[in-house]
């Protein structure tokens, strides 16, 4: 099971404030109203892109979608090459002055770290919730937001991505800051003045999961934007086939800057067939040949964990049944979903660090069996869970901020939440602004902790938002809901700015 180790990395407390748990032992919840209508999916999906504007970093976030976010790290503009030498070096640095520009991008989660790992994880996941689900952006009226963030991860990719003149990787610079320096720290990013060394990525000294996983964000975000801006899905294109090409060539699991953070183990084999998958549906590369049998995609390179940042396995099986249709890639993900407890009405499936994108990683896997039947018991199972998730649960809290009437207000969010002391998390302030959209990691079979420093309940990340983007995209696929209500929300909030335009696209009268 790989997870990310907060727990060594992130601030430490004691526990300074009442503590909320449920009473169940097992993995079982009973909702907080059973018969309660249907949620407003659309208001749910479109209120999920504002995480991504609560986690941007670096120019252009001033006056952007959000207000109470501003152009932070700035200096990551003229961020010092470090260690990096031989002639990856003069084409980093062609002029020699011992500085290179990679600002931009987002945040990781709480923190302010950038990790490129997890930056092409949302990417992929946010096409692959669009793929899985035509149209369904258009009709929440949210189709220029989403192409918004995917851009904006996009720019951050290619950017720290450099090319030989043959356009071959010379170079990546696939961690921006120091983890064990960034937790220590506790303020709003805006105000932040700390050295934020650079990671870097070479044919000597490679990562391929990173390396596949950036161009599987990068094959993804092309294939959304394939029609709307031709040029641009060109250009990621490009990317994507070099850095695809210099994962598998140059094979390694680098873990500088990841350390604790990320682990990717040595197995980089599900990204690769991510990324393999992405440029096929692009027609820019061969179809993959991988076909997953009782959870085995071939010399044991799986370990029946579920689809996260590190394991993309099931991600590619849902990817590959849409395209092809193939009831191979459905049996496996249905095998790999009974293993992980399946998912049915009445019983809300999720344990872990952060369980609340397991569960929706899970409710990927239903909605893709349910194959666009929102009577089959699948499609039922996953809006059951996606409703425990907005609120029907014995709290009556949505996991999903600003959702709802009420929502945990003790997060784990260094932006939203900077406090007003050096105590930082550990004197459990209440969050200064609300982050619309921020899926945090919720309830599991132990309960629930609205506390700062329980981060394993209150924070979120870039892989928790993905997640959620496909379960989320699935369920209102199916069951809908209006197109009208994250504007006319927007406007009354006093942390979004209702007036910046993401595009032109208008919402789609169903």
């Amino acid at each position: 099971m790989k997870l990310k180790n907060t727990v060594t990395r992130k601030l430490t407390a004691a526990a300074a404030s009442t503590v909320m748990a449920l009473t169940s032992a097992a993995a079982t919840f009973t909702p907080m109203n059973a018969s309660a209508a249907d949620h407003d999916y659309y208001k749910a999906l479109a209120m999920s892109l504002y995480m991504y504007d609560a986690n941007a970093c670096g120019k252009g976030i001033t006056d952007g979608p959000l207000t109470w976010r501003g152009d932070c790290h700035t200096y990551d503009g003229e961020a010092p090459v470090g260690s990096l030498g031989g002639s990856a070096k003069s084409i980093v640095d062609p002029d020699g002055d011992g500085k290179v520009d990679v600002s931009g991008g987002f945040h990781d989660a709480g923190d302010h770290i950038k990790f490129n790992l997890t930056i092409g994880f949302a990417l992929s996941s946010l096409a692959l919730s669009d793929y899985l689900n035509p149209g369904v952006y258009e009709k929440a009226g949210c189709k220029d937001h989403l192409i918004y963030e995917l851009k904006w991860g996009a720019d951050y990719l290619m950017k720290t991505t450099f090319l030989d003149s043959s356009d071959k990787v010379a170079a990546i610079a696939h961690v921006v800051a120091n983890g064990g320096t960034d937790h220590g720290i506790w303020s709003a990013p805006e105000v932040q003045t700390y050295d934020r060394p650079i990671y870097w990525l070479t044919e000597s000294d490679n990562n391929s999961s990173v390396s596949c996983e950036m161009a599987a964000g990068l094959a993804g975000t092309a294939y959304v934007l394939k029609d709307s801006d031709p040029a641009y899905s060109a250009e990621c294109l490009k990317y994507a086939k070099a850095l695809l090409e210099f994962g598998q060539k140059h094979v390694g699991n680098n873990s500088g800057g990841i350390g604790g953070f990320y682990d990717t183990a040595a197995q980089y084999q599900d990204e690769e067939a991510m990324a393999q998958a992405w440029l096929w549906v692009n027609d820019a590369g061969s179809k993959p040949s991988r076909v997953g049998k009782n959870g085995d995609y071939g010399n044991s390179q799986y370990d029946g964990w579920v689809y996260s940042w590190d394991k993309v396995w099931q991600g590619y099986s849902a990817l590959m049944y849409k395209a092809t249709g193939d009831k191979a890639y459905a049996d496996e993900l249905q095998y790999e979903l009974k293993n992980q407890g399946d998912l049915k009405v009445g019983t809300y499936n999720a344990g872990g660090w952060g369980a609340s994108r397991y569960n929706c990683a899970k409710q990927m896997d239903a909605l893709a069996l349910a194959n666009g039947d929102a009577n089959a018991d699948y499609a039922k199972a996953a809006k059951y869970q996606m409703d425990h998730i907005l609120g029907d649960n014995n709290l009556g809290y949505s996991f999903l901020l600003g959702f709802g009437d009420k929502w945990p207000v003790h997060i784990h969010h260094r932006a939203a939440n900077p406090g007003n002391d050096s105590s930082g998390a550990s004197s459990n302030p209440s969050a200064k602004y609300t982050a619309y959209g921020l899926l945090v990691g919720g309830d599991d079979s132990s309960g629930y902790q609205d506390q700062t420093d329980k981060y394993q309940y209150t924070e979120g990340a870039l892989d928790y938002n993905g997640c959620f983007a496909i379960a989320c995209a699935g369920v209102a696929n199916l069951y809908g809901g209006d197109a009208t209500s994250m504007p006319a929300l927007a406007k009354q909030a006093s942390e979004i700015n209702a007036d910046f335009k993401f595009g032109s696209a208008e919402p789609v009268t169903t």
